[in-house]
């Protein structure tokens, strides 16, 4: 992947901030905590940012902030929400600081 961890992860989910807060998967609808807990990822240092639909590649992302290790995630998962792949930068690509915390 060229380019920061930052460009490719709003190139590929949109400007962070800016997707969804709940999704509507197989008819049903899911808030971000909800996702968070379906996902097995609802734990103290996580917190949700937003999420989008894939439509191209039949997937789902959810975006979230992960406190302990100071780093974006964008977790990405099918209808059934078996993982399919992640991808992350850390904070300091949105800060606009060069240097780790």
């Amino acid at each position: 992947m060229g380019g920061s961890g930052r460009d490719y992860i709003e190139a590929r989910y949109g400007k962070l901030g800016d997707g969804a807060t709940i999704l509507l998967i197989e008819g049903r609808s899911y808030t971000l905590l909800e996702l968070l807990e379906v996902l097995g990822l609802h734990f103290e240092d996580i917190r949700p940012i937003d999420a989008c639909v894939l439509a191209d590649e039949d997937l789902y992302a959810i975006r979230y902030f992960d406190s302990e290790e100071r780093r974006i995630v964008a977790y990405e998962f099918d209808r059934h929400f078996r993982y399919v792949r992640e991808v992350s930068a850390h904070i300091a690509e949105w800060l606009g600081e060069d240097e780790s915390f």
